[in-house]
Formats: structure tokens, C-alpha cells, sequence
């Protein structure tokens, strides 16, 4: 079997930083939908969006904050 070479602060530094990322689209298509919500013609489907980024975005934060703290250690093995 062969070791790792990255430190489990490295694994969760890049994870971390692909999660931010992932927010950061969140927050492109939240104003995204956020502005068809001005526009008549699309503004049915805007609200379930926006909720739907905003509950992706949440998930997001908490997995950050958990790789913050040592509860998913285990799985970086």
C-alpha cells in the first residue's frame, strides 16, 4: 500500500477550498435568480432556486466547519 504524501491539514485546506468555491458560485447563481425575480417573465421559478442555492450553500458551511475540527479525520485515513 502506498502512503499519502499530503498531510490530512493539506486534504482539508483543499477540500475546504473547493467548497468556498462552490459558495462562490452559489452566490453568482443566487443573484442570478434573485434578479429574474425582478423579471416578470421568469419569476415563477426564481424563489425554489433560490432556495435550492441557499440549502446547497448551507451544506457547504457546515462540511467547511467540519473540516475545521478534527470530527472527519478519520476519513482522510
Amino acid at each position: 500500500m502506498i502512503e499519502s504524501t499530503i498531510s490530512l491539514a493539506d486534504k482539508k485546506q483543499i477540500i475546504t477550498e473547493f467548497l468556498q468555491q462552490c459558495n462562490d458560485y452559489s452566490d453568482a447563481m443566487l443573484e442570478k435568480y434573485e434578479q429574474q425575480l425582478r423579471d416578470k417573465a421568469t419569476k415563477e421559478s426564481a424563489p425554489q432556486k433560490i432556495h435550492d442555492w441557499n440549502v446547497y450553500k448551507d451544506f457547504n458551511e457546515y462540511a467547511i466547519k467540519e473540516l475545521n475540527g478534527t470530527e472527519l479525520d478519520d476519513w482522510f485515513s
